[in-house]
């Protein structure tokens, strides 16, 4: 079985700039240093470095995150729920006090903004925040 395309001219010269052009950007890719997302090891962590795809550089202030918990056990346990799942988060909340009876639960809910989130002083004395968030 042969199978026969027509290719006109102009669509033939349109696919071959197409392909020029993906092969170019392809290769001026590879040959940017450091133009790939990377990961290092630092102290045990994972440091990744993710390029902005918009290509401007806008500088922003990094934190590490919050060193994580052994147990839940005994802990003073801030539970946050913030615009989250009306139904899951409290089932959950339950579930957590189930397995972890000696901690501290503080419960906050809210569906706003601003004034309404916590704030750092709200987190005194809190071993640990469990946050739920979803749209």
């Amino acid at each position: 079985m042969i199978i026969k395309i027509r290719i006109r001219p102009k669509q033939l010269a349109a696919l071959l700039v197409s392909i020029c052009l993906v092969l170019a950007l392809v290769l001026s890719a590879c040959g940017q240093e450091g133009s790939t997302t990377t990961t290092t090891a630092v102290g045990g962590d994972k440091v990744y470095k993710v390029l902005n795809p918009t290509g401007n550089f806008v500088p922003i202030e990094t934190h590490p995150l919050a060193p994580r918990l052994d147990t839940l056990a005994g802990k003073n346990i801030y539970y946050y729920q913030s615009e989250a799942n009306p139904v899951i988060m409290p089932v959950l909340l339950e579930r957590l006090k189930e397995d972890y009876p000696t901690a501290t639960w503080k419960y906050f809910e809210t569906q706003g903004h601003g004034e309404e989130v916590l704030i750092e002083s709200d987190l005194e004395g809190v071993d640990a925040c469990i946050r739920g968030v979803g749209w």
